[in-house]
């Protein structure tokens, strides 16, 4: 008997190891509610050779699809959160009284990895030039960044994620930077905390419905623009919101919530073959509404953007990295560009800066020429063909903190001196970056020199 339990308990164990691997066969994991790519299968040849990666490239594949995921990550997330109050998922975080968090805010949330002052500095420098830039086509410019969940309501944050009240957060040196440059821009956190009821979702990243509506009626007002403010359109509360990080967490077990529905038919029709607003790019047209919009946003615009397309007569929706304002300006000619940014993705400003014609400007006395490392790189820009892109970094030797980068173009009989977009990357904060037209270099050959000075 005592063997035969042995053997039972031998087969038993075989089997439930077996079973994910083997169900693979007529139950595979394809499709994910993880705010992730699932790892595609691996090839044994890689460039001819042999791929010397391919059991761990295997064993991610097996990681992501084996039978039955959904079904065992969504117990084993039960009894993770509801005894323990952790969670088995690396992208969320538990909170208290049922409250989940978007990991990645963690750290904004702590006051860690702080920007630097320089690449705060890159960032206001970059949303200023963008500015400019839309102003001088004729069209307004607002800016609003949407505040991380527990920015807002972090009193819900598990005890050992417990802020400082002298943390500094990016944001607020964001804010103190772009001050300098009179960057029109809609506060959101003091907007939201003038609320006396909680606008986001408990078990999701973004606001509600109403709190979509709030900043909806705040950036129309800030951009002077007549639009129905909803005061008096009938909400209706319902409970069927089935959160992003609820969805993460319990993939076959999310429990909806309560969110509002206003109920007004929508006036506007999309013009492109839109599945649903996280599509990448959205086309809207409203034959009652007034002006057209560029809106370049995130998930958080997703709330958003059936408010603006019912104001709007024409409505262009956009979440490309970088934002390709100069080729979307002249395509469309809006007469409004919004810039939305999650705050846990501000410090894209400074790395990933917008594609705009980079201005002509003039410096006060004459550059003297130095050998140096710095680096100078001229290709068509990856994301906008129409235009070049000449980059590259600052030799150490002239890195300051108040440094101020032109390049020089000489074509033929014209030379100009050119203010270029500030750029961070995982090396240094001292990169450059310049977006010109190609149409304005028809030569063979042109002549590029980089400049350095600084406020002093």
């Amino acid at each position: 008997m005592k063997n035969t339990g042995r053997i039972c308990y031998v087969v038993l164990c075989f089997f439930i190891c077996i079973v994910p691997f083997a169900g693979m066969l007529v139950n595979r994991t394809d499709t994910t509610t993880e705010n992730k790519e699932l790892a595609a299968f691996p090839n044994l040849k890689k460039d001819g050779k042999w791929n010397v990666d391919f059991m761990q490239e295997m064993g991610l594949y097996f990681e992501d699809h084996f039978a039955f995921r959904p079904e065992l990550v969504t117990a084993d997330a039960k009894i993770q959160s509801g005894i323990f109050q952790v969670s088995n998922v690396d992208t969320v975080t538990v909170g208290t009284d049922g409250w989940l968090y978007y990991t990645s805010t963690v750290k904004d949330y702590l006051g860690q990895e702080v920007m630097s002052q320089r690449e705060i500095a890159n960032a206001a420098h970059n949303l200023s030039l963008a500015q400019q830039y839309v102003q001088e086509k004729g069209a307004k410019f607002l800016l609003t960044v949407a505040p991380n969940k527990n920015s807002l309501y972090g009193e819900n944050m598990p005890y050992y994620f417990q802020r400082k009240a002298d943390n500094v957060r990016n944001i607020d040196l964001l804010e103190r930077e772009m001050e300098k440059y009179n960057i029109s821009y809609t506060n959101l956190f003091s907007l939201f905390a003038k609320q006396d009821e909680v606008l986001y979702l408990k078990r999701d990243s973004h606001w509600n419905n109403k709190g979509a509506v709030l900043v909806y009626d705040a950036l129309l007002n800030q951009l002077e623009m007549e639009h129905d403010r909803y005061e008096t359109t009938k909400s209706i509360r319902q409970k069927n919101a089935y959160g992003d990080l609820n969805k993460m967490l319990y993939p076959l077990a999310a429990e909806p919530e309560w969110n509002y529905s206003y109920q007004k038919k929508d006036a506007y029709s999309y013009k492109t073959d839109t599945k649903s607003v996280e599509d990448a790019w959205i086309e809207t047209e409203n034959k009652a509404g007034s002006g057209s919009l560029l809106m370049f946003r995130d998930s958080f615009g997703n709330t958003l953007l059936p408010f603006m397309a019912n104001t709007f007569s024409q409505g262009y929706f956009s979440k490309g990295i970088p934002q390709n304002i100069a080729g979307y300006m002249e395509t469309y000619q809006p007469d409004v560009v919004i810039l939305e940014k999650v705050e846990r993705n501000i410090s894209e400003f400074a790395k990933e800066p917008p594609i705009i014609e980079c201005p002509v400007t003039e410096i006060d006395g004459e550059a003297e020429k130095a050998e140096s490392d710095t680096s100078l790189n001229m290709k068509e820009s990856e994301n906008n063909a129409d235009y070049w892109e000449i980059s590259g970094t600052l030799a150490p030797s002239v890195c300051k903190e108040d440094v101020q980068i032109y390049v020089r173009i000489t074509h033929g009989e014209e030379q100009n001196i050119y203010e270029t977009l500030s750029v961070t990357n995982e090396n240094t904060d001292y990169g450059y970056r310049l977006y010109l037209p190609k149409e304005k270099f028809s030569e063979d050959k042109i002549e590029l020199e980089v400049i350095v000075g600084s406020e002093a």
